[in-house]
Parts: C-alpha cells; structure tokens; sequence
C-alpha cells in the first residue's frame, strides 16, 4: 500500500528546499519493538536467509548469542535483534494500539503477546534520518520474520501496527518511496455531524512540524491519503512550506497550510492546513 504520487506544493509557494529535514531531527529513530504471541523465540536456522532476503547479498545473521542476534554487512554490525520473554510492561504497547484506524482491534491483539523483540539499529551519527528509520524498518521485517511477529510498536509514533499492515507499507521501501505509514500515527476524529479532523504523530523525528486538519469534509481514505502524501513530501524535502503557502496534488489545487498552534498541545506549532 504504498503512496507513489509526488506532493507538489503549488507555484504560490516560494520557499526552497533547504536539504534534508531528517539532518536537524531532535530523536531520529533507533529502536522499535516486535510484538509476539509466544514466549520463546522458536526456530532461528532461517536467520542467515532472512536477512539475505530482506537486506540483500552480503548481510548475514550472527546466532552465536541466541538471545541476541546480531545483523551483519560482512564484519560491519547493522543492528541487534535482543528477544525480551515477558510483554511490554504497564501496557504501554496496548495504550499505543488504541484509536489506531489501521488495527481496529490492535488493542485486544496487542494485549495477547507474550514477548517483544527489541529493534536496535547501530548506525553511526552522520545517518540521516531517513536512513535510520529505514535501517530500523528493514530490521523489523527481518524480526517479524525470524520470530513469527504480530505487529510492531513504532515508539516515535507512539503507535502500534499489524504485522500486515507495517509489511504491506514497507514492501519495496527505498529512500525515495517511504512507508510514512508506518513511521506516523494518524489519529482520526469526528469534527462535526458531517466533517472529520487528523492530527499526525511522528513528524519530530524527522525534525519536522506535526500536521493537523481541524475540519474537513473528505471522507477518512481521501483525508488519510491527502496528509500522509503530504507528509512523504515534507519528509523528503525538509521545512520547505512557509506559513500561508498553498499545497495540491495538481496545478489546479490549491490548499493553504498555517503555522498554528497544535489543536492537542497549544504551545508548539504545526502545519495546520485549511480545507475551505
């Protein structure tokens, strides 16, 4: 399910790229967790194989630490996978899979595992990042693979996905094609009788303004694809939307983003766009 469009800011936006916004993040993500039904690890012979197939050749698996399995460029470490026999404690991973419109009924799945697996990617300070949160993604699948997963908490996000729905948004990932998806939570709301709003959660490990849409009338597929476009778009191109430009997915669109306070927390600013 992933977003290829290109998000076009609209010709009356004169800000210019400024490079990557993932350079000025304030918590580029390093670790994530894979959620597991079962307490033990199980069979871990098809690491190497796994590895192969989600990195590409020359990535291996080191095994000789069961607990803790090692992910290899020939001798160069890429990250750790360490399984943890016990749930996420005080239900941090059940809270963070409430409201999630993408798992309906994440809450009570979530609640059912038994053991996580901690996602460590030990990339140096010069990755950006995007190819951090990339890192960590592929280290996931690989996790979800290995240990037979049933979602992912994405702590950044402060959200919990499926197992299918983080595999389907990351299948053919590259820097240029992000699974923003599984990078942001999306909380929905009704606004009025016939209206829906959307905050975003994520967009500071990227060193960016969280989005919000107070009001609109877009049915909630419509809304979902419009913001994480934007998101993409912005994710790729840093802080490059000036309060009062307008953005579209055409010439013909034309929808003005403000820099406002956040509708959830009044003293830091978002990008607020404004449906008319």
């Amino acid at each position: 399910m992933p977003f290829s469009n290109p998000f076009r800011r609209s010709k009356s936006a004169d800000a210019k790229p400024s490079g990557n916004a993932a350079e000025n993040s304030e918590d580029p993500t390093r670790h994530c967790f894979v959620l597991c039904e079962h307490a033990q690890p199980g069979d871990l012979s098809e690491a190497d194989q796994i590895v192969a197939e989600v990195f590409g050749p020359g990535y291996s698996a080191d095994t000789s630490e069961p607990k803790v399995i090692s992910v290899m460029h020939g001798k160069e470490t890429v990250g750790f996978l360490a399984h943890m026999p016990a749930p996420i404690p005080e239900g941090e991973a059940e809270e963070n899979a409430a409201g999630n419109f993408l798992w309906p009924d994440g809450k009570e799945k979530v609640a059912q595992h038994q053991s996580h697996i901690i996602v460590t990617n030990v990339g140096g300070s010069s990755e950006s990042a995007i190819g951090s949160a990339l890192t960590v993604s592929r280290l996931a699948l690989v996790a979800l693979r290995l240990y037979d997963g049933m979602g992912v908490y994405w702590g950044n996000a402060s959200v919990c996905n499926s197992r299918e729905v983080f595999e389907s948004f990351c299948e053919d990932m590259s820097e240029e094609q992000l699974p923003v998806p599984a990078w942001l939570r999306f909380q929905f709301g009704p606004a009025s009788e016939n209206e829906i709003g959307v905050y975003t959660l994520g967009m500071r490990q990227f060193g960016l303004m969280e989005l919000e849409v107070d009001r609109c009338s877009m049915d909630l597929g419509e809304l979902f694809e419009f913001v994480s476009n934007l998101a993409h778009y912005l994710i790729l191109s840093g802080p490059v939307i000036e309060d009062g430009n307008t953005v579209g997915g055409s010439e013909e669109e034309r929808i003005l983003v403000r820099h406002r306070p956040s509708m959830i927390e009044k003293s830091r600013k978002v990008y607020k766009i404004v449906f008319e």
